[in-house]
């Protein structure tokens, strides 16, 4: 089958338009005057090896979403950190939520926090954004559910790596998300050894209650300390801003984590888990919109019984153990790392009527009753070496990866209870596979200082991928004369990159970044079936050629004493080739024989962006302002690959957010106002070539926020937050929440560590 190219780096006309910003915008932000920079000053000597986790204060923290060290280096130039003090600021109800203002980074779902996902550069699958929570690996893709599950309040930092540019990650092409939970040094003031902490939060906006308990210590001559918390948040459902309340959106949900670390001369041990649970009747589909039953089956049924028929009670239950291990001996070759990560989610969906009362339930929609586990356990080992190789300070780094995947799927088929085909009703979804895949990865990158700002740093790895398919119970779905097929299937492949960083002076820092990156088919991908369709064990690695080319600058005492700017520019290409999509159309399906696989590997399609950031922060002023632009393209259609070029249907609208608050009370009152304003969007191909977004208009929305945190006399150690959201109850639509979002919503929070 041929296969048009798309490795070109040309930019499409319209493209280019809108990249004739980039001076003006770039004028713009550089417009400050560097009061910072010393042309005359050489490059800064090189850091010395910190132990991982250690706390620096070499940073300065620059208000109201990123941290921001003045030391710009190869390893923080492309890194956007949401740190405790915007989580807590934001008081949002899923993590999603907290990375929607990111310039980049879109929320995927409707108001309903258990159908929420996250999308990155035009990359919204779950297998696109790798999500870790310290260190553990969160994998769960079922059909329009949500990818993670655990409460905001856990979280303490987010640390967010947009593209797979590093050699020592595979696959994840938009990114990766780390969550880092809380720990006892976080709650703790120097000299203090033991504390509580108490929160309650409430929302107006269904009735929105939060709960927050927690205890930690520590002992500084043991070198350990240990953090215990437990969370609670309910609430009724949501109102849309156009008046309407989204039925199902109520929810319970508890969540608790720990974590403990014990510290001696050159080694360090840390130990965290995290749970939540929740139970609560749903839509099978949780990113769906309304759920409103027809005319006739109230009629019928009454309004209540109506609803409940397209509706499941879900059981959800997110488990996660992460360990690490470091020693760092006062040895340049040596600087260990051993980390060992387990996560397990579970769902189980049950149709509320009895039997008799549920009418015909789909088996492709779970049938009457199903349950989806997904297991991961990841290893890492890996080490540092400082050498110095023709007179240049160089560091190379190695490891080795392991990851155990495993899914399991069952159902009940209430229809297909009196079918030997059908396994008597039990049986495992066509569309909902089980199986595991183990992935061998292994990676080196040599980072070289040239001594002059310049630093390069190449990497290559190698990964191998096994993956076995459980076979379905049902002889229906495990025909071999379909090609039912769900044996081992092998993938393997090297991958390669290069970063590049170079400080022109303490002030002004470029840096690009380049990577041939490889994922293999899923577990789904490669075993989802029909009753005439076959498994996909043709399928191929998918390929993406990454590239991202930027700049930043950081000055300080512009406009007032003890006042800090820092600037980001920069724009991105994906070009993806072999892209694993579901095969369907007529032509699409022609080039393939009888029976056609359910998943194919498509010509390709290409992503590309522009970001601009401006953070400022002084005594009294914070602010910020992010653009984001976006477009993309596949080679044909979704429908027909050899057909007209269709526009990538992930592609978000253009976005700005601004935000500008004044301090006051030596920094402990804050009070402030942030706009979040998205362009229409209209470049998205029609529901026949697979678009699952309709075209939206743009929107504006207005926020306004206010914190208070004492630090002296009885109130010391208290938190009052307090946030009106969408403040003029504007009735708009997301482009990927097909469904009118939240209206209105007044949140406040008050917390006391004691």
């Amino acid at each position: 089958m041929s296969q048009k190219s798309n490795d070109g780096t040309q930019l499409p006309a319209s493209f280019m338009v809108r990249l004739l910003t980039l001076p003006v915008i770039s004028a713009a932000l550089l417009s400050s005057p560097v009061y910072a920079a010393d042309k005359a000053e050489e490059t800064p000597p090189k850091k010395e090896k910190e132990k991982p986790n250690s706390q620096s204060s070499k940073g300065t923290k620059l208000d109201p979403i990123v941290v921001i060290s003045n030391d710009v280096d190869a390893d923080n130039a492309g890194l956007t950190t949401i740190d405790n003090e915007i989580v807590d600021r934001l008081q949002a109800t899923s993590i999603p939520e907290l990375l929607n203002d990111t310039p980049g980074v879109d929320l995927n779902g409707t108001a309903r926090p258990g159908g929420q996902s996250l999308n990155i550069w035009g990359f919204g699958d779950q297998e696109d954004v790798r999500i870790t929570l310290d260190g553990a690996q969160k994998d769960f893709e079922k059909y329009r559910q949500g990818t993670i599950f655990i409460d905001p309040e856990l979280v303490k930092k987010i640390d967010l790596e947009k593209g797979s540019f590093t050699a020592r990650s595979t696959g994840a092409f938009g990114g990766t998300v780390k969550l880092v939970t809380k720990s006892a040094s976080d709650m703790l003031k120097e000299g203090e050894n033991f504390g509580a902490f108490l929160k309650y939060g409430y929302a107006t906006n269904g009735l929105e209650h939060a709960r927050t308990v927690a205890a930690y210590g520590r002992d500084r001559e043991l070198g350990a300390e240990f953090l215990v918390s437990a969370t609670s948040r309910s609430n009724d459902k949501f109102k849309t801003g156009d008046g309407e309340h989204l039925n199902l959106s109520e929810r319970d949900l508890y969540s608790g984590h720990f974590k403990g670390s014990f510290e001696r001369e050159d080694h360090r041990a840390e130990i965290s888990g995290a749970v939540s649970y929740g139970n609560n009747q749903a839509p099978f589909a949780a990113k769906r919109g309304q759920i409103e039953p027809s005319s006739f089956s109230i009629a019928t049924h009454g309004y209540e019984k109506a609803l409940a028929r397209l509706t499941v009670d879900r059981q959800v239950r997110d488990q996660s153990l992460a360990a690490e291990y470091s020693y760092l001996p006062d040895n340049p070759l040596i600087n260990l790392g051993f980390k060992i990560g387990w996560s397990k989610t579970y769902q189980r969906d049950a149709r509320i009527l009895p039997l008799s009362e549920q009418g015909f339930v789909s088996l492709g929609l779970g049938g009457n009753k199903n349950e989806l586990t997904y297991e991961t356990l990841t290893v890492d080992l890996e080490n540092e070496s400082d050498i110095s190789s023709f007179g240049y300070d160089t560091v190379l780094s190695y490891g080795l990866q392991y990851k155990y995947h495993k899914r399991d799927s069952w159902a009940y088929y209430h229809s297909g209870r009196s079918s030997a085909a059908l396994n008597f009703g039990n049986l495992q979804p066509y569309n909902i596979p089980g199986g595991y895949q183990q992935s061998y990865g292994a990676w080196t990158d040599y980072k070289i200082d040239f001594g002059n700002g310049l630093e390069i740093t190449p990497g290559v790895r190698f990964d191998y991928f096994v993956t076995n398919g459980d076979a379905n119970v049902a002889p229906r779905y495990n025909n071999p004369a379909v090609n039912h097929d769900y044996g081992r299937e092998v993938h393997s492949g090297i991958s390669t990159s290069l970063n590049v960083f170079y400080r022109v002076n303490s002030a002004f820092s470029v840096f690009g970044d380049w990577a041939y990156k490889l994922r293999a088919p899923l577990i789904d991908e490669l075993y989802d079936v029909g009753s005439t369709r076959a498994s996909s064990n043709q399928l191929e690695i998918e390929r993406v050629n990454a590239k991202r080319l930027g700049f930043i600058m950081t000055s300080g005492n512009v406009l007032q004493a003890n006042d800090h700017f820092k600037t980001r520019v920069s724009i991105f290409r994906n070009d993806v080739t072999h892209n694993i999509h579901r095969l369907y159309g007529g032509a699409n399906v022609a080039a393939y024989p009888d029976p056609e696989p359910t998943y194919a590997n498509l010509p390709g399609y290409y992503t590309q962006g522009f970001e601009a950031e401006l953070y400022y922060d002084s005594p009294n002023i914070l602010g910020s302002v992010s653009l984001a632009l976006q477009e993309g393209k596949h080679e044909g259609s979704l429908a027909n690959m050899f057909g007209e070029d269709q526009p990538v249907y992930d592609i978000a609208p253009a976005k700005l957010v601004t935000v500008l608050g004044y301090k006051l009370m030596d920094d402990q009152m804050l009070i402030g106002w942030k706009g979040h304003f998205v362009a229409a969007q209209d470049n998205v191909p029609d529901a026949a070539t697979g678009s699952p977004y309709p075209e939206t208009r743009g929107y504006g929305v207005h926020d306004i926020f206010y914190s208070w945190k004492p630090s002296e006399g009885m109130m010391e150690g208290a938190e009052l937050r307090m946030t009106l959201q969408n403040i003029f109850d504007r009735d708009y639509e997301s482009y990927f929440g097909v469904f009118p979002a939240k209206g209105r919503n007044f949140k406040v929070s008050f917390s006391k560590k004691f």
